[in-house]
This record gives C-alpha cells, structure tokens and sequence, in this order.
C-alpha cells in the first residue's frame, strides 16, 4: 500500500493529467486493455510493475519540464550547463562509459529529492490497466508523432511477451517474426530494425543533459527498462514453468533491490542504460532485430529526455519531432556493423545496466581481466 506522503505526491498534479502514451489512432488499442493477458493472470505482480513503467516514465518526463519551469531551477539549469561542457571536451565522454552520474547529487537534487518518493509510489501502487494511459502525465512539448512511436513500441514488447509465455503458440520465432514485420508496416511510428550509431545517442547537441541533470529520475526508468529486458530473457530461457516461477519471483526480488535507498540515496539503481545484448543475451542472439528494434525505442526514450531536460530551448517540440524521425529513419545513421554496435552497449559493463537478468553480479564488472571473467555474461555465436 502506497504511504499517505506518497499518495499526495502522486497525486499533486492529477489536475494537469491526460493521456500521454495514447496515440490518435483508435485502433491501435494496448495489449493489456481488455481481456486479462496471460501474464495478468499468471504474475499479477509482475504486470503491475511493468504496467507502472509507463507511469513512471511520464511521470519524469513531466516533472522534468516542471523542473525547468521554475525560477528556483535557474542555479541547477547553471550547474547542468557546465557539466555538459566538461563532458563534450573529455575525450572518454560516452554514455556507456559507465559514468557513474548515480555517485554524485544531480544539480536539480532539491527537485528530484522531493519527488522521488511519488515516483517510488507509482511503482508500487496498483494499476488497473484500462485506467494507465488517462492517468498518464501530460507532457505538452511531446508532439504526437512521439507519443504514438512510444504507444507503439509499448505494445510490441507486450507482445513479445505475451508469444513467449503463450503454450499454444507453438512456433515462437515464426510468431517475433510476424509480430516484427507488424510493428515495421506502420513506418513513421516504428524505430529500425537494425542498430542505430551510437553518435544519435552520445553526439546529439543535448546529450547527457537527461542522466546528469536528473540522475535519480534516468535511474528509476532504466531500472523499470531492466525489468522488461530481464523479463525477456528468463521467459525464453526458462525449461520448465515451475523455473520460470522462481525465476520470476527472483526477477522481482532483484528489481525490488534496485529501488531500496541505502546511504541516504540509491546506489542499486542502473548508471547506464539497459540494453538487450547486455541483460537479455539470448533474447538478443535468437531475435536480433526485435532486440534492436527495443534498444533503439530505449535510446529514444532517452534522447527525448535530453531534449526535455535541456534549459531554454525555445523550440523543444520541433527538436524531439527530429529526434523521433531520426530513429524512424530505416536507413540513415545506422551502425556500420553488429560488432561495434556490441562494443559500443558492452562498454559501460553489465553490472551499471542492472546486471544479469538472473542476477549474480554483485559489484563492478569493468576492467575485468580475461581470468577474472570466468564465466562471461554475453555469448553471441559467430556468423550471425
């Protein structure tokens, strides 16, 4: 149950709510809307959690414009500005260069301070599904064309899970495979395919300002992003139903984890962003392009979260209209080749992206020697 101070918090801006992953497009309705899926009736647990994912992350998006709208911010907006020059003159500057931003108070830390146990209140406070989207934060510099590309992103990867946890759908490649093909007919709203180049997510001119300047706020999303990647990977690894309830019951254990303060702060919470070669390496190794298609919609959440969170942009709107086209884009800014695309998401180390969808990474994975990695996480077979 939600704590009195967590509900007032999550209810503070309820007058200003509406739809924010909703789309115009009738017809696309959420696979959790309706008839109770298979994991609603299998892990209720489970899809509260990832049914609060989308809450959580409107939910920061909006408290970040909120942040910048305020004359109290203009000493944090200062602060953020100058890390960002130091990181675009470091050499080593890169976001999976496991930065740690977690160690250090954000310039907006006062923001963040107080609001994130709201944000510890959506995660832990039950969602009825037909009811997430209304409840959903309005976010009035997101144009319609993002909303509708992360609406469509969302039901992929329901869907995705719904394939994999479904006895009768007995060929399980065939069946990503059409539901890849479905989620790329609609081409303005669906993120490529293949691995976009890392200078989309490190080079853009408002790079880092979302993980800098709100650090707990990117934590507590990438932690919930872990939590579907990790789902991913046990749900095609498990060999029997009953592994896969204990797996599932670990999985929550480990996320639960993750959101425990400890030091007055959280230092569980991911510093990098999780991706699928990372957490989920057989989900990526067997569904390559469905792999790539949710590490994409992961990095756009994040660029749109630079252009939120970047101070004094009079033009935000028209700026995450062109962050959305670029990883629409089928063909442009693509990575030259699968090996650097692993190079490039392998280089922060697992254990800053939330570790192993199992668990059992209890500290720094960087800087490994070759005999201290006895046991190497990520395997990707040759000749794919």
């Amino acid at each position: 149950m939600m704590t009195s101070s967590a509900y007032a918090a999550l209810t503070r801006f309820l007058p200003n709510l509406m739809i924010f992953f909703v789309v115009a497009c009738p017809s696309m309705v959420p696979a959790w809307a309706g008839e109770a899926t298979i994991l609603a009736t299998r892990y209720p647990q489970l899809q509260q959690l990832l049914l609060a994912h989308d809450v959580l992350q409107a939910r920061a998006y909006e408290e970040i414009v909120l942040t910048n709208e305020s004359p109290a911010a203009a000493i944090g907006q200062r602060m953020l500005m100058d890390k960002l020059v130091e990181l675009e003159e470091a050499e080593t500057s890169h976001y999976h260069s496991a930065g740690n931003h977690l160690a250090l108070l954000g310039p907006h830390r006062v923001f963040e301070s107080r609001v994130t146990p709201g944000l510890l209140g959506v995660v832990y406070e039950e969602h009825d599904a037909d009811q997430v989207r209304p409840l959903l934060a309005e976010i009035g510099t997101l144009p319609p064309v993002a909303l509708q590309t992360l609406q469509r992103g969302r039901e992929f990867v329901e869907q995705l899970i719904e394939i994999h946890l479904d006895p009768k759908v007995q060929d399980k490649g065939a069946a990503v495979s059409a539901a890849v093909e479905n989620y790329l007919s609609d081409d303005a709203h669906s993120v490529a395919s293949r691995p976009k180049s890392d200078e989309l997510l490190s080079e853009h001119p408002y790079a880092y300002a979302y993980p800098v300047g709100f650090p707990q706020f990117s934590g507590l999303t990438w932690a919930s992003q872990w939590l579907k990647i990790a789902l991913l990977e046990i749900v095609l690894t498990a060999t029997s139903d009953e592994q896969l309830d204990k797996d599932v019951e670990n999985l929550i254990a480990l996320y639960n984890e993750k959101l425990i303060r400890q030091h007055s702060g959280f230092v569980a919470l991911p510093a990098d962003i999780p991706t699928s070669p990372v957490i989920a390496p057989t989900f990526y190794e067997r569904y390559p392009e469905a792999a790539y298609i949710l590490d994409n919609l992961e990095s756009l959440k994040v660029v749109i979260g630079d252009d939120l969170a970047y101070p004094g942009l009079d033009n935000r709107s028209q700026v995450i209209e062109q962050t959305v086209a670029a990883y629409t884009d089928k063909k442009a800014n693509l990575a030259p080749d699968k090996m650097k695309y692993l190079l490039f998401v392998l280089r922060g180390g697992i254990y800053n992206a939330g570790g192993p969808a199992r668990g059992g990474l209890s500290y720094p994975d960087r800087n490994w020697s070759r005999e201290q990695s006895e046991n190497p996480h990520v395997s990707i077979s040759r000749g794919n």
